[in-house]
């Protein structure tokens, strides 16, 4: 089972190793593959051969269709693809240009799935607890630096011990301690 397909899980827990195998995938973009003229022409004609066209006048149609590769030019090969089979199957007349957007818009990649899911896991996904041994204690040159109520969360927390604060504040002037 992949980190991904661990997300389906409803009592999934996410390592500190998982959760760095996701960050990744979770700041990707999605590829593009820009539909080429062939491909648009493929799926316009497709269209045109099942779905039955509202204005039967021949200069309309030729009209409609330069427009139509117009307005589509650059558009998503693979939304498309599916756009196209939602018309047919969804559809009874010939699907406006605004129809055909509607359905790209709603096309989601596998490797958008895949970034979704990576970040929906980021955002909501339950983390292992650490242990102290996944835990890099502060220098006492970092306890110093802490502001005093970053300090007193760390003790309350348990994240700072006392011992580890004396030890950062010995011989240090209170004029000087925490900034």
């Amino acid at each position: 089972m992949t980190v991904l397909d661990k997300a389906y899980a409803d009592d999934a827990v996410f390592t500190a190793a998982e959760i760095a195998l996701i960050e990744p995938v979770a700041q990707a973009v999605a590829p593009i593959v820009p539909a080429s003229e062939r491909t648009l022409r493929q799926s316009l004609g497709a269209l045109k051969a099942v779905l039955p066209a509202s204005s039967k006048a021949e200069i309309v149609g030729v009209l409609q269709f330069n427009t139509y590769m117009k307005e589509l030019a650059g558009c998503d090969r693979d939304a498309l693809a599916a756009a196209c089979k939602r018309c047919i199957d969804e559809l009874d007349w010939f699907p406006t240009i605004k129809q055909i957007r509607e359905r790209m818009a709603q096309y989601v990649s596998r490797e958008q799935h895949a970034i979704n899911l990576a970040r929906y896991i980021l955002m909501s996904g339950q983390r292992e607890p650490l242990t102290e041994a996944d835990v890099i204690p502060l220098t006492d040159e970092e306890v110093r630096r802490l502001k005093p109520e970053f300090i007193s969360l760390g003790l309350k927390s348990g994240g700072l011990t006392q011992e580890q604060v004396d030890r950062a504040f010995a011989g240090v002037p209170p004029d000087q301690q925490a900034a």
